[in-house]
């Protein structure tokens, strides 16, 4: 009797399954092995969902990891619940070190938006509130994702015009470009001024399955307020939330 596994289509979801189950991904002889295939075969299965950005090399390694196409329709299934069971002990564990706001945003489309935020709670004083949609070339949390997107999804981006919201948001082409190289040796995206006057933000990419950038961790504040804090300290616990939200984020369990 026929199985729909057989199919076409039923081979491509099995190597889909196979790998998205592996935590450090599988190598083609790996695939062939699980899936009883010929390597000819699995290798044409891996090109066409490799074509497809379904499945991806991990850097450094010959074994293959879920794509960011398939990542990114993964997660955005997930609802504002779910980000909370999730992150929210790493969030209030950055307002509880720096007395401001702290957010996880996720790529959507052309921007970045804004999933779960937290803030201070029992206090008089005044806090920002990251808007819901966070513009990519303006917005910290917009530069971390985006300093880690591919060439041509950069590209693509930088083809429209980009809204300039204070005299000091970057909007030139080079002047982006620039800016995304330094945050990716620097590991941290600064938005100071650029998006709302008076207002200092901080973000940092989130890598999940395979160094795939599609969150990004963020701290924002009152720039008089924010500014005197030490940036290494902000880098540092950043990088630290991101990689614990990296790990619960994954797709790999």
């Amino acid at each position: 009797m026929s199985d729909s596994n057989d199919k076409p289509l039923g081979r491509y979801i099995r190597v889909l399954e196979t790998v998205a189950a592996a935590r450090t991904g599988l190598t083609l002889t790996d695939i062939a092995r699980e899936l009883d295939l010929q390597p000819g075969t699995a290798h044409r299965l891996i090109r066409g969902l490799a074509d497809l950005d379904l499945l991806r090399s991990a850097p450094g390694t010959k074994s293959y990891v879920i794509g960011p196409r398939l990542q990114t329709l993964l997660h955005a299934t997930m609802d504002r619940a779910g980000y909370a069971g999730l992150a929210k002990s790493v969030l209030d564990g950055l307002v509880a070190e720096f007395g401001e706001t702290a957010h996880l945003a996720r790529l959507s489309g052309d921007f970045a938006e804004s999933v779960l935020m937290e803030q201070p709670v029992g206090s008089d004083r005044a806090f920002v509130q990251p808007g819901r949609q966070l513009p990519l070339h303006a917005a910290a949390s917009g530069k971390a994702i985006l300093a880690f997107q591919d060439e041509a999804f950069v590209a693509r981006y930088l083809s429209h015009p980009r809204t300039r919201f204070t005299d000091k948001t970057k909007v030139e082409d080079a002047d982006i470009r620039n800016e995304l190289a330094q945050i990716r040796e620097d590991g941290v995206a600064v938005c100071d001024n650029e998006l709302d006057a008076g207002v200092l933000s901080y973000g940092h990419p989130i890598r999940v399955n395979g160094g795939y950038v599609l969150y990004s961790v963020g701290i924002t504040g009152l720039a008089d307020r924010f500014r005197p804090m030490e940036r290494s300290r902000i880098k540092q616990k950043l990088a630290e939330a991101a990689a614990d939200l990296g790990k619960r984020l994954g797709f790999t369990a």
